[in-house]
């Protein structure tokens, strides 16, 4: 094995859990939820793009480059060359020493005095007065591996040399300012075949003015990093700050297991757990090694079912042992059991239904029949299905917008007849790079949900939240029909939180379906969750109406589809006679290419909202010829339309249960 340093991405994950540097770095043994590509985290954070902006604020950084670079020794030696300069800035210094290894994003030295700047793409509000720590005097969770990261590369430093008076500083995307560039988004592009670490090629040498152009704003958080290094704040209680960096470092360095006592919370998150032994593929599971050594699981254990499937739960704090975690041993005391309200199922009710049919192998639905029935009375036909994707991006597309700003660049939209007809009616795609969609999107949306009266529903929250901002957008704008597509936008939706204007509800508020499942039907296949993506392959599990349509063909049924061909079947079954995900079961966007396309290995298929969004990144930010495009544009359209057409089909299921 190779000589290991604890780096600073190591430091913050044995803050999370000091086991985990026992699995990390260990791709070949050990099983990770967690991807190590570098080139999508980009996308979908937009990370590099914000580091690249943060380097044209100094004009004449140096950048610190080896052909090597995980050649620590060598990058340490050409950093500390480039300090024995009295004024100098440098991108990517390095620091090595007593088996710990930084590299900082920017670095500013005049004399003795150092300013540690680290660039995040995370946002902030400079009037915000709670922005980092909280009313009750602590770091918010949120900031904390940030915070914490910052102290270290800090540590580091001065451990490098003593003399050094090192300030730290966050740049950040401040949410107060705007840009004055025009397509300040579209300067970064991000290509895999650039030498740089970011994989960024930079359409923009240099700022004129960086406080007018740039959406970035440094802050100074030496008073949070002193708390952090006197201890004050904490996330290891048992640790100070030092302590905590000479225990990882012993564990990781010598490859130990650190036999950290086992949390519930944090192992319901770890990436080091697989759903099942399929997912393993052949690896060891680091939760089950932790869950071995400590609590002498056996595989029988593992089997059973457990409180991390349980949705929603929140009362760890009552959970004294973790063996206490298996559902056969939790009780309503445990669970914090809440009588629902009248008509309808309460969260901890749902909760209650799932651990006893867990219990009782027991699949069949639990239904409020009659409560449904008068919901879904109150409908309007035609009933319209919509579903939205979307982003949020760092860097604006427009002259005075600031940073984070929704973007709304696909719908889908199904319509259900009263005669039974499925019509999938209208959608929107804008794939082109640089276009800012929102007013467009707006147009076409009004332009779709005009042409009847009938109910519209959503599933989940989101959509909502999308019209919320397009509509701030919108009065911000100069667009000449900006007063009509507020008005419309208003019909389908409600206020949220703080508004510049008066409180709304619209006539035709969207319906949100995930919550009418929540209220009022509970199905043991999906283990809990709510998502659409496990409500659906249950729904074709219990409902004997929608598995018998939809083994058919949709030219069978008379089902149009703007994407698929009339030949598409939905319910199919794997050689055990188990249920395909219809998910899982939708094409492939680069089948059809051979490897000479760099772009087919990183996105398998479009199967969730964040591989849309990375999808939609790729589409925005890398150069790609026509095929490419199309062949992700077209992956796009075909996912968007399975949202809006499971929309239908779970409809279909609960029609079926109350007539």
């Amino acid at each position: 094995m190779s000589k290991r340093y604890l780096t600073k991405s190591r430091y913050k994950l044995g803050l999370e859990c000091p086991n985990k540097l026992y699995f990390t770095k260990k791709e070949e043994e050990f099983y990770s939820a967690k991807t190590n590509d570098t080139f999508l985290q980009a996308l979908a954070s937009g990370g590099f793009q914000v580091e690249e902006l943060a380097r044209l604020h100094y004009s004449d950084g140096i950048l610190v480059e080896e052909q090597d670079q995980y050649d620590y020794k060598a990058l340490h030696e050409t950093t500390a060359k480039l300090l024995e300069r009295e004024n100098v800035v440098i991108f990517e210094p390095a620091f090595l020493v007593e088996g710990l290894f930084i590299r900082v994003d920017i670095l500013v030295k005049k004399g003795n005095n150092i300013q540690l700047i680290e660039v995040k793409a995370k946002s902030y509000h400079p009037e915000n007065l709670y922005e980092f720590i909280g009313k009750r005097g602590a770091i918010k969770p949120s900031w904390k591996p940030y915070l914490f990261d910052v102290a270290f590369q800090k540590y580091v430093i001065e451990k490098s040399n003593s003399s050094f008076n090192v300030t730290p500083f966050l740049m950040l995307a401040d949410k107060s300012k705007t840009t004055s560039l025009e397509g300040l988004n579209q300067k970064f592009r991000i290509s895999k075949s650039s030498k740089e670490r970011t994989g960024i090629v930079r359409l923009l040498d240099k700022l004129k003015d960086p406080e007018r152009e740039s959406v970035l704003s440094k802050v100074n958080i030496s008073d949070i990093i002193t708390l952090i290094e006197n201890g004050e704040q904490r996330i290891l209680e048992q640790y100070t700050f030092e302590q905590s960096i000479i225990a990882f470092r012993e564990a990781y360095t010598k490859d130990k297991y650190f036999n950290y006592p086992i949390d519930c919370v944090s192992c319901k998150k770890c990436e080091f757990k697989a759903a099942s032994k399929d997912e393993l593929n052949g690896l060891k599971s680091g939760f089950e090694f932790c869950w071995n050594c400590q609590q002498n699981w056996s595989e029988n254990e593992f089997k059973k079912p457990n409180l991390f499937e349980v949705w929603d739960f929140r009362s760890w704090q009552k959970v004294q042992d973790p063996n206490d975690i298996i559902l056969d041993f939790v009780t309503e005391d445990i669970l914090g059991f809440v009588a629902p309200d009248a008509g309808k199922l309460s969260r901890t009710e749902r909760q209650w239904l799932q651990i006893e049919k867990s219990r009782n192998n027991d699949t069949n639905l639990e239904v409020l029949k009659d409560e449904l029935k008068e919901e879904m009375d109150t409908w309007t036909f035609p009933l319209n299905f919509i579903d939205f994707e979307t982003s949020t991006v760092a860097l604006p597309f427009y002259v005075g917008q600031k940073p984070y700003e929704q973007v709304a660049f696909q719908f889908s939209h199904h319509i259900y007849h009263k005669n039974g007809r499925i019509e999938h009616a209208t959608q929107f795609i804008n794939s082109d790079p640089g276009i800012y969609p929102n007013f467009l999107f707006a147009r076409a949306l009004k332009k779709a949900l005009s042409k009847n009266s009938g109910s519209i529903f959503k599933f989940a929250t989101h959509e909502n939240t999308i019209v919320n901002a397009v509509i701030e957008q919108l009065e911000l704008s100069n667009e000449k029909d900006k007063h009509t597509l507020i008005d419309f936008l208003k019909t389908i939706s409600h206020s949220k939180g703080e508004h510049n204007g008066m409180p709304w509800l619209g006539e035709r508020d969207m319906i949100d379906l995930c919550k009418v499942i929540k209220d009022y039907y509970y199905n043991p296949y999906t283990k809990g969750s709510n998502s659409i993506k496990k409500v659906l392959p249950a729904v074709f599990k219990s409902s004997a109406f929608v598995k018998r349509k939809y083994k058919k063909t949709i030219g069978e049924i008379g089902i149009s589809s703007k994407n698929f061909s009339s030949s598409k079947v939905w319910l199919s079954s794997d050689t055990n006679g188990n249920v395909i995900d219809p998910y899982r079961s939708l094409p492939k966007p680069f089948e059809e290419f051979n490897d000479k396309f760099h772009i087919i290995s990183d996105l398998e298929d479009i199967a969730d909202g964040g591989a849309a969004l990375t999808a939609y990144g790729k589409l925005q930010y890398t150069e790609m010829n026509n095929k490419e495009r199309l062949a992700i544009t077209e992956s796009l359209l075909r996912y968007c339309e399975l949202d809006t057409l499971a929309m239908v089909m779970i409809y279909e299921h609960l029609k079926e249960l109350v007539n």
